[in-house]
């Protein structure tokens, strides 16, 4: 049983998905000790160029293809046209690393806790579902923002860290 913790984060394009991320990431392994993964929908470009190592090497039937930088940086590539979402997750949990939460970004079709990231207040209703427990995104710079609408509170990561982990129940 994968004990791993899925959070979906959603929102248009520029609604500050990319930060919330970056910035729960950071504060999950400062405050918390936690290792973290991301998985990204990239629906309007590739994530591996077409003539690249990697790129020739999934396409030649690996089935995944491990590159390094010179600053011992790595990116996996996985030959996943027949691999789910549910298998790519426990593929991470039997990893090197024990992985205690994972971030998706981008699938709006994922049954998980999820925090929605706007830029505007009328951003919220034609993209919400049941499974968000949280708003965020670049609201959270604007002054003039509320802190809770339709009763979900609207929080700013990096100033509400602790309320985030209680409304997500992590310890």
């Amino acid at each position: 049983m994968v004990a791993i913790r899925i959070f979906d984060v959603i929102g248009y394009s520029g609604s500050g998905k990319t930060y919330f991320i970056m910035n729960a990431i950071k504060l999950l392994k400062l405050k918390m000790h936690l290792n973290v993964a991301v998985i990204k929908n990239v629906k309007h470009h590739q994530i591996d160029e077409k003539g690249k190592d990697s790129h020739i090497f999934t396409e030649s039937g690996a089935c995944y293809s491990v590159i390094q930088n010179l600053n011992k940086e790595m990116a996996v590539f996985l030959n996943a046209r027949d691999i789910s979402l549910d298998k790519l997750i426990k593929w991470l949990d039997q990893g090197p690393y024990k992985i205690n939460v994972i971030f998706t970004e981008g699938f709006r079709n994922l049954n998980n806790p999820t925090i929605l990231c706007i830029s505007k207040i009328d951003e919220i209703e034609p993209q919400l579902t049941d499974n968000v427990k949280m708003i965020s995104g670049i609201i959270c710079g604007k002054k003039s923002y509320n802190k809770i609408t339709l009763g979900i509170p609207i929080l700013n990561i990096e100033e509400d860290f602790q309320r985030f982990l209680d409304i997500f129940d992590i310890t």
